[in-house]
């Protein structure tokens, strides 16, 4: 499988170094030095994913974050003092989020993930900061979600906020791929969301994730699909 990468990335040498590394491993990449070229690249080449590389967009850009997102998957190279609010960003479309400090491998890894499996991946000091994160906001009600969601779509909805890919959730259950995304699907309809990562980050902020935790788990025990 043939992958394009945009890469927007202000300083040259830096943009340079990223497109040899991505190259080495078979990608096909473009390099694009301002928000105005990365979109037309988007636009024009549809990439399978475009990398930002931190400082010319952080989690605080929201909106450009945004824009980008409905354009390609995103993979945003963040400085470590974001790591921490990975889901804000996941949360504006943002597909991936990894540190400018993460190894090549890591990097290779996380793109394939992304546009193979359309999967979301977020730092682990994301993760465990989330109750901080979220504890001082008002949740909005997702009662009535839980309750359209069947058995098998809340554990589907556990499953993502894991970090999990449909082949592997495929594995998990032993069901097919297809039967695992139209599970997504349904999911993502239910929720009112357009992505996983988004679906995610509203199920940690709602509470949805601790309603039906739970509920999951004694069916779990019992052996209840």
């Amino acid at each position: 499988m043939s992958i394009h990468v945009v890469v927007y990335c202000d300083e040259a040498i830096m943009g340079a170094g990223l497109s040899a590394l991505l190259r080495q491993h078979d990608l096909d990449v473009r390099v694009e030095t301002s928000l105005d070229r990365a979109r037309r690249a988007a636009v024009e080449s549809r990439p399978d994913a475009l990398i930002v590389v931190a400082p010319v967009l952080t989690v605080d850009d929201r909106c450009e974050l945004a824009e980008l997102s409905r354009l390609s998957r995103v993979i945003l190279l963040s400085t470590a003092e974001y790591a921490h609010r990975a889901f804000e960003a996941l949360r504006h479309g943002v597909h991936a989020v990894l540190s400018l400090e993460s190894s090549a491998v890591a990097l290779i890894h996380v793109i394939t993930t992304v546009v193979q499996d359309n999967s979301l991946v977020a730092p682990l000091a994301a993760r465990t900061s989330l109750g901080k994160q979220f504890e001082k906001k008002p949740a909005p009600p997702m009662g009535h979600v839980a309750e359209r969601l069947t058995p098998r779509e809340r554990e589907i909805l556990l499953l993502l906020t894991r970090g999990i890919s449909n082949a592997e959730i495929a594995q998990k259950l032993s069901v097919s791929k297809a039967t695992v995304r139209s599970h997504v699907h349904n999911v993502l309809r239910k929720m009112g969301t357009s992505t996983r990562a988004q679906a995610v980050a509203v199920a940690y902020q709602s509470g949805l994730v601790d309603a039906i935790a739970s509920p999951v788990r004694q069916a779990n025990t019992t052996g209840a699909d």
